[in-house]
Parts: structure tokens; sequence; C-alpha cells
């Protein structure tokens, strides 16, 4: 199974998280890999390491 497509807004320190089936999320940013390693994220916009 892939990957839930995802789009990320930067905000000072905290990430806004837009998944293609509609799902938002407020993380803090140096999480945002992290979540998205969890959560089977493919982040359109953001690059992780």
């Amino acid at each position: 199974m892939g990957c839930e497509k995802s789009k990320v807004i930067v905000s000072g320190r905290l990430a806004y998280i837009v998944s293609e089936s509609g799902s938002t999320a407020f993380i803090p940013i140096d999480k945002l890999c992290e979540v998205a390693r969890r959560f089977n994220l493919c982040i359109e916009n953001f690059k992780c390491d």
C-alpha cells in the first residue's frame, strides 16, 4: 500500500499538515519527519532525510 500524499504549511516553528484524504494536524516542525514516517505520509513540499 502506498503512502498518504500530504502538503505542509510552515508557520514559525509549527507545521500544518493537510493530507489528500482531508485530515489535518498542527505539530512542531522538529517532529514533522518523525510523524510523517509514523503515519506513512508522503509530504510533497518538504524534504525529510
